[in-house]
């Protein structure tokens, strides 16, 4: 759960009452949605404004559940201050920002806080009186004055009691807390030279707590200055001039896709093979933790079947770091393969399961793929003259079982993302191989590799879809080789508010609206 803040987002609902509202999920144009910016759970401040009604109301809300938003606190409105009970038609909803909520400039230029206590006056080593305006608490006495230390330019631990120029012009800089402090003692940092966004500067908690949170917040805003004020155990430090630290996670979109398995292949004089299971897919939305590191694993496709060696599964791709439970996805399932001493060879299990083979009597079972990531591959038929295959299983559709004798099952359809701002399909199955005489199956929809019908080489699942490689079936004198699995792919969409820009592994990054999108065509990490 988190605390939202976005621009233009702003919807019409028609639900009336004192209840929660429903809204359309169709902004007018140059809007967005709830749903765009907001996970269930999350909160933001909203506003509620009757179209053809005198009917008003701001606060608090949550977002329950699908365009829905539950009225948790109203803090003003046109029923002096209470819930509305709203009547019939429609209202605009939109989030807003608060005036009772918000910092401002008084007369003199001094930023205050509405509804809290009177400013505090800071005096530094030089006498320079800073006015500061608090929220919710004061600087306390015993915190003392601030003394002005010399400009930093590497990582450094702070004393309490001082204030840090911090120069970031070439490099990122960490600031580390004081290891045991005391309630009421006070820090400053300021940003020295304009730099906090391209090197952000991150202060580390030292084992203690930054608003309650173990995490460390990274300062990304130029020419700001930042005072902390140490209060318990239990909140640790909080910021009482410069800066909300609530909430210290955002949401980001992913999608993690495991490599796609090799196709099965065929010996000489019989046999047809399966295609490839597409690698498990897994596309949801995370909360990242500022300063965290988040690593990236890419799996590589699995290698075709050779005659009658067996090919291989793909290799798992994940997301993993200290702040969230690892997101993995399990690499696709080999296709079946044909030799001469088995007569019902079933294809492998994976993310999306395996074809099964083609055999000249008993009748191959597809693998099974992993729920929630992949589909099962197609059976195959007997035939006296080699049988015929199945498809390997897509993301989005089971592959398809041997149509007839002589016709190979085409691989699984992949599943559709635009999470990198345009519809991309990844994941789709390899089709199946066919002996001399027959018609092989084709690649599912997302990267799947085709069938080959009477020997070579079959086409292989393209790279970073995480698609199966087709199946291979066998001439009279030549054996069939399967196509290779195609490697997977990771990628994760974050706001541009929050990107860091702190990445290894190279992954190509990109813009789409709000969003900054990191692909990762190999193992890499990105730090939030």
């Amino acid at each position: 759960m988190a605390f939202i803040t976005a621009d233009r987002v702003l919807d019409s609902s028609t639900s009336t009452g004192t209840g929660a509202f429903v809204v359309s999920g169709t902004p007018a144009a140059g809007y967005r949605t709830f749903s765009a910016v907001m996970s269930v759970g999350d909160t933001c401040y909203y506003s509620i404004q009757g179209q053809t009604t005198s009917e008003w109301e701001v606060g608090l809300g949550t977002y329950s559940s699908a365009n829905t938003l539950t009225r948790t606190t109203v803090y003003s409105s046109s029923n002096a201050g209470s819930a509305v009970t709203f009547s019939a038609g429609t209202k605009n909803v939109f989030i807003t920002m608060v005036a009772s909520k918000s910092p401002q400039l008084d007369p003199t230029g001094n930023v205050t806080a509405l509804g809290t206590p009177a400013s505090a006056t800071l005096t530094n080593a030089t006498g320079l009186s800073l006015t500061t305006g608090v929220t919710g608490v004061l600087p306390p006495a015993n915190g003392g004055s601030l003394s002005w230390q010399s400009v930093q330019t590497g990582n450094f631990t702070v004393v309490a009691g001082q204030s840090y120029p911090v120069n970031t012009t070439s490099g990122a800089v960490t600031v580390t807390l004081p290891a045991s402090p005391s309630a009421g003692q006070i820090v400053q940092v300021t940003d020295y030279a304009g730099t906090f966004k391209t090197n952000a500067c991150t202060v580390n908690p030292n084992g203690g707590k930054i608003g309650g949170s173990t995490s460390n917040v990274i300062l990304t805003i130029n020419r700001a200055s930042y005072a902390l004020v140490y209060i318990d155990s239990t909140q640790g430090w909080a910021f009482y001039s410069g800066l909300t630290t609530s909430p210290l996670t955002y949401t980001a979109a992913y999608l993690v896709a495991a490599g796609g398995a090799g196709g099965g292949g065929s010996i000489a004089n019989g046999g047809s093979a399966g295609g490839g299971g597409a690698g498990g897919l897994s596309a949801s939305n995370v909360s990242l933790n500022p300063g965290i590191v988040y690593t990236v694993v890419v799996g590589a496709g699995g290698t075709g079947g050779a005659g009658a060696s067996a090919p291989t599964n793909g290799v798992a791709s994940s997301i993993s770091g200290s702040s969230i439970s690892t997101i993995s996805t399990t690499g696709g399932g080999y296709g079946g393969y044909w030799n001469t001493t088995s007569t019902t060879l079933n294809a492998n299990s994976g993310g999306s399961g395996g074809g099964a083979p083609g055999v000249p009597s008993g009748t191959g079972t597809g693998g099974s793929g992993t729920s929630g990531q992949g589909n099962a591959g197609g059976n195959s038929t007997a035939l006296a003259s080699g049988g015929t295959s199945g498809g390997g299983g897509g993301a989005g559709a089971v592959g398809q079982n041997a149509v007839s004798s002589g016709v190979a099952g085409a691989g699984g359809a992949g599943s559709a993302s635009s999470i990198t701002g345009s519809s991309v399909t990844y994941a789709g199955g390899g089709g199946g191989g066919m002996y001399t005489g027959g018609t092989s199956g084709a690649g599912g929809s997302g990267g799947g590799g085709a069938g080959k019908t009477g020997g070579g080489t079959a086409t292989a699942g393209t790279a970073n879809t995480g698609g199966g490689g087709g199946g291979c079936g066998a001439a009279s004198a030549a054996t069939g080789t399967g196509g290779a699995g195609g490697s997977g792919v990771v990628i994760l969409s974050v706001p541009t508010a929050n990107y860091s820009g702190i990445t290894t592994g190279s992954p190509v990054v990109s813009t789409s609206g709000f969003s900054t999108i990191l692909t990762f065509t190999a193992s890499g990490s990105y730090t939030a």
